[in-house]
């Protein structure tokens, strides 16, 4: 087959150019006038966002202090000299077909049988991927370009799903036994960045300064030197040494079997496990009971923007957790001058979503962007008020839930809170419940005002005499409250039209509030924990 390589040929999926797929060289030489790299696929989208950023690492041997990473961002473009010098010394390392060293592939590699390579995809039905968006299987005969293939290998390196068999496998030669396939390295967690006004800037601001010596893969005379082994029965894995290591990381032993010009099987087993510990510089890392330091997920029953507050919030300096290293940076940026103060970003969450208690289900993937100010990247003051204003928005969705699921009862039971009252079946009220909930309009609606809310309420920060502006002057933070009411409002007395207008339905509506006000956006008391054992003295009845 002839020679694919990936810093020539076209293939990485940029927006803002004279063409719409550029090579490596290509990409990063003109990252100033292209306004960012993206691909139908999300996951594609963050793998190539690491595989750039790890070419850039060892283009420049870091940055490895803020000194070093603000003259990179004053220049406004990647150098040319250093970035064609890198490139050219390691060019035989980026074919995708080369014979000895096939880029982020294992050229001795040989199993038993040879699958289709609709097993580089998480969208595709292949291997234990679940059916989200095709039917294609590990027989499904494909005949996948070389750029798109060159694509979805790079997105398996970084997001192959495990829970399956790996089978033996013939290494150089030898046969051997491999370990179970296990998770690659940014499946877990969202995954984050921020976004500038182009692609120079938005590779920038996530190349965070970090004094790292760790070797990508097309660097190494042995890359999988560190794969998965088994010894006995036990699986032997070796730890991350480094920023570079961590987006370079080859979770899968794989090898193309080109065909004519393009690809349609291939040899896959298990790679290398991927390491969950602290690092990862697009991770937001948090505690929780079940376990421990871990990343923060997407949810499957609601969107990123709900979390925003953990996705943001400035771990204190005793505290293990971490965020994504890129909001430390534009922190330090805001601090230093470097970018105008008030600079907006679009913070990019992408991630998979596991059905609950579930983790080898996943049921979808979420792209989501947020435009943020950089002042909500740097300040704990506006950060906690988010945090505060979120929570009015999930206390009204619980009084939403709470109203519905009265009213459903009501409607089934007239009488159900009379004394001595018929109650209805409790499934049968959940069903009704269920069916009228308002919540999803609520949250749908929501998301708009959130954008403008973070946009704004930096303004309802007084700089000067640095503290809240006067009750009035929050122009932010009472547009929010307003918005979370009159959108509770609407979103239930929509849902209710479905019970039609019946006597039964309209007397059960009026016995329940439909509007909102601001009581009901105020932090509810709590009420006193019953006692679970009586006091000394106390008489049994």
């Amino acid at each position: 087959m002839s020679e694919f390589n990936l810093i020539d040929e076209d293939w990485i999926p940029c927006i803002g150019g004279e063409r719409p797929e550029y090579g490596i060289r290509d990409t990063l030489l003109r990252a100033h006038e292209l306004r960012d790299v993206c691909d139908d696929s999300p996951l594609v989208t963050v793998a190539l966002h690491r595989l750039l950023l790890a070419i850039l690492y060892r283009v420049h041997r870091g940055p490895k202090d803020f000194n070093a990473w603000r003259k990179l961002y004053a220049s406004g473009a990647f150098d040319s000299d250093k970035v064609t010098r890198y490139l050219n010394q390691w060019r035989s390392r980026f074919d995708l077909a080369a014979s000895t060293y096939p880029f982020l592939q294992m050229a001795q590699l040989e199993t038993r049988k040879a699958v289709s390579v609709t097993r580089l995809a998480t969208e595709c039905a292949s291997g234990n991927n679940a059916t989200l968006f095709d039917h294609c299987g590990d027989d499904t005969e494909v005949d996948w370009p070389r750029a798109r293939t060159a694509r979805a290998l790079i997105a398996c390196q970084s997001f192959a799903l495990g829970f399956g068999r790996s089978g033996d496998a013939r290494i150089g030669g030898k046969n051997e036994t491999l370990p179970y396939s296990s998770d690659a390295i940014a499946l877990r967690g969202m995954n984050i960045w921020l976004q500038g006004s182009n692609l120079f800037e938005t590779l920038t601001i996530n190349l965070a300064p970090v004094d790292d010596d760790s070797l990508p893969p097309w660097e190494m005379d042995d890359p999988h030197e560190y794969r998965d082994k088994l010894k006995g029965k036990e699986r032997k894995t070796v730890a991350s040494w480094g920023v570079v290591d961590r987006l370079t990381w080859q979770s899968r032993l794989i090898r193309l079997i080109p065909n004519d010009g393009a690809f349609s099987r291939m040899y896959f087993t298990q790679g290398r496990s991927a390491d969950k510990s602290l690092g990862d510089p697009m991770k937001v890392y948090r505690t929780s009971k079940e376990e421990g330091i871990s990343p923060l997920s997407l949810s499957s029953s609601k969107a990123a923007w709900r979390d925003a507050h953990s996705i943001l919030t400035i771990p204190s300096a005793r505290s293990n957790e971490r965020r994504p290293e890129c909001f430390n940076l534009v922190a330090r940026i805001r601090s230093t001058g470097t970018a105008q103060p008030n600079k907006q970003y679009l913070v990019n969450v992408l991630g998979l979503a596991s059905a609950p208690n579930k983790a080898g289900k996943f049921l979808l993937w979420r792209h989501e962007r947020m435009p943020v100010p950089a002042p909500l990247l740097a300040d704990t003051n506006l950060i906690e008020r988010l945090g505060a204003l979120l929570q009015i928005a999930e206390q009204v969705a619980m009084e939403l839930n709470n109203r519905v699921r009265r009213i459903a009862k009501l409607y089934l039971a007239p009488d159900a809170e009379s004394s001595g009252g018929r109650q209805p079946d409790r499934e049968e009220t959940s069903r009704v419940a269920d069916t009228l909930d308002p919540r999803p309009a609520y949250w749908a609606r929501l998301e708009e005002h959130f954008f403008e809310l973070l946009e704004n309420l930096p303004k309802d920060w007084d700089a000067q005499h640095n503290t809240w502006k006067p009750d009035d002057q929050q122009a932010a933070t009472k547009a929010w409250r307003e918005h979370v009411k009159s959108e509770a409002q609407r979103a239930i007395e929509e849902s209710v039209r479905w019970l039609g207008t019946t006597a039964r339905a309209i007397r059960a509506l009026a016995r329940v509030r439909t509007d909102f006000n601001d009581g009901d956006l105020d932090p509810q008391p709590q009420q006193p924990a019953k006692a679970n054992r009586k006091s000394k003295g106390d008489k049994k009845k």
